[in-house]
């Protein structure tokens, strides 16, 4: 799946920099039209204007303040933006600024459904929840599990990524992910890697028919070396996986029933606790019936094989 459209959330953090930084990277490598976009949200005004916190800036509540409140937030969303559009000149990278207003998730979600990738950033578990600025890290795992576009959330800064890791159940999910990784692993010429955990030994054949049935996905030049398979907890196996500058790539769901599904119960905790950057697969809303036929088709394949 190639990025050509790549959308970027802005509110002006730390966190929200290097989710920049990562769009900047992904659209002068892949040659990618990149909008960035900032959302500024009606609520805000009600919490600068409540009369404990007016009362500190010396202002009273009322229509005329609350006109001056949205003014000021939609001049810094315009800052925010104007900075974004410069550093995009200076990386030599064309970027259109969008400066939308409403609640912030239900903007950022509409417009994503135009691009091919949403790329937001994820505040540190211990870090100050800043009103203004809370959404790129608690909304962060609302957009990967409401959007129909693949969802980057980006951790550690990009230069530290030093390969591409997939994790690997056997599900439609993990196919698509597993194929997104290996394109973006190519054109990032990055090595690529995939993991398949196991709860004990017994599941080891298992694993790999479904190994063997995602090497056939692959280009064969890729397939050799690719797959490993761990034993033991899948949320802890792929996150200690994680942790050797890897960018994370998973399926946003895994198979319907509870003794099949892996990543479907554990990609929440993964997004939440990764220590890595993710990148959360999705099939694309413009899949025709006759590619979705084939997926369906590899994953009755898949499904068959393994029981």
């Amino acid at each position: 799946m190639p990025f050509k459209k790549i959308l970027v959330a802005l509110d002006g953090s730390k966190n929200s920099q290097v989710a920049a930084d990562y769009a900047f990277w992904l659209a002068s490598t892949l040659n990618a039209e990149l909008t960035g976009q900032h959302v500024v949200d009606p609520r805000l005004v009600d919490y600068f204007i409540e009369p404990e916190f007016a009362e500190e800036l010396g202002y009273s509540r009322s229509v005329e303040t609350s006109e001056k409140v949205f003014f000021a937030l939609r001049r810094i969303g315009k800052t925010i933006l104007n900075i974004f559009s410069q550093e995009g000149l200076s990386r030599g990278v064309t970027t259109v600024p969008v400066l939308s207003e409403g609640y912030i998730p239900e903007e950022i979600l509409q417009l994503s459904g135009d691009f091919d990738l949403l790329v937001v950033g994820h505040r540190g578990r211990y870090e100050h929840k800043l009103p203004a600025r809370v959404f790129l890290g608690s909304i962060a795992e609302r957009l990967a599990r409401d959007s129909k576009t693949p969802v980057l959330i980006s951790r550690q800064p990009y230069r530290e990524i030093k390969k591409v890791l997939v994790a690997f159940d056997g599900s439609e999910a993990s196919i698509g992910a597993l194929l997104m990784a290996e394109n973006l692993a190519t054109m990032l010429n990055l090595p690529l890697r995939a993991v398949t955990s196991i709860a004990t030994p017994e599941h080891h054949a298992e694993a790999q028919l479904m190994i063997e049935k995602g090497e056939s996905f692959l280009k064969q030049e890729s397939a050799s070396g690719v797959f490993s398979i761990l034993e033991g907890d899948a949320t802890e196996t792929i996150l200690k996986e994680a942790q050797q500058n890897s960018l994370l790539v998973v399926g946003a769901y895994g198979y319907a029933t509870k003794e099949q599904n892996v990543l479907g119960s554990t990609t929440g905790s993964i997004i939440s606790r990764s220590p890595s950057t993710v990148l959360i697969y999705r099939p694309h809303t413009s899949t025709t019936k006759k590619q979705q036929a084939v997926q369906d088709s590899r994953e009755a394949d898949v499904v068959h094989s393994v029981k």
